[in-house]
């Protein structure tokens, strides 16, 4: 892990939160106050790790993460991926231990807000505050697609969806083009979040590209979607739960509740 300055990191960040939320200035400088240093964290270095205290949230400025659980007999399942412009370690900084890991899957650069920054932020600024529970209300929403996703979902399907679900959201924050992106999963990682074999996400993999689904380039790591309907149609896959547009202060104050 590496401390380094940065000379802006604000922009992701506020394009992202202000697609919840209209911000003020004074809170778009607050993004910009946290992302003026940063850290790094080299490919399968673990940020946070089960089991420990974490005093931290982070804001991901560039690369991918995992978060996941190692079970009993050393196996591990992945919960979720974390891409550029999400925030994590929110719900770790609450609680006295983490119940959870998060892991650079590539080489990642941070931003860390320390955890009474983030009790500043939900005293002093309310639209900033509502956007970090929008954040982390859209986070709970694909966590319960994922669940459906590995209950009630064959092999083809889980991975199908899975694959769209990427290309939205890194679309979401421009790191994606109309219907490919760079995909620096390996079939161990595949497997570890469908609850599959690695010989069957091989197997499944290739009856998708078959099927005229896909095409991954295995030198680029560069994934085309070749027909996103046909594959919607087939996973049942429906991005509405990825909802990006941008809602009235007041509305995710009544869902919230009186402060």
């Amino acid at each position: 892990m590496t401390d380094i300055p940065v000379s802006t990191g604000a922009d992701i960040f506020i394009t992202k939160f202000s697609s919840y939320i209209d911000l003020s200035e004074q809170e778009q400088q607050i993004i910009e106050e946290f992302t003026r240093s940063s850290m790094t964290f080299d490919e399968n270095q673990d940020i946070i790790l089960e089991s420990e205290k974490s005093s931290s949230a982070y804001l991901l400025q560039s690369g991918w993460a995992i978060r996941y659980k190692v079970v009993p007999d050393g196996g591990r399942q992945i919960i979720s991926f974390l891409l550029p412009g999400d925030i994590f370690g929110f719900q770790e900084s609450l609680f006295e231990l983490s119940d959870d890991s998060v892991q650079a899957l590539t080489p990642v650069t941070v931003h860390r807000i320390p955890a009474e920054k983030i009790a500043e932020i939900c005293d002093n600024y309310t639209n900033l505050s509502l956007a970090l529970t929008w954040a982390r209300a859209r986070e709970h929403a694909i966590l319960t697609e994922h669940i459906v996703r590995l209950g009630r979902r064959n092999a083809y399907e889980r991975l199908g969806h899975l694959l769209l679900e990427l290309l939205h959201r890194l679309q979401l924050v421009d790191k994606a083009g109309q219907s490919d992106y760079f995909l620096p999963l390996t079939q161990e990682v595949l497997a570890d979040t469908l609850g599959l074999s690695i010989v069957h996400v091989n197997r499944t993999l290739r009856k998708l590209r078959n099927d005229h689904m896909i095409e991954l380039d295995p030198k680029t790591r560069r994934l085309r979607i070749l027909d996103q309907e046909a594959l919607s149609d087939v996973t049942g896959y429906d991005q509405s739960y990825l909802g990006q547009k941008e809602q009235p202060a007041s509305s995710i104050q009544d869902a919230i509740g009186p402060k």
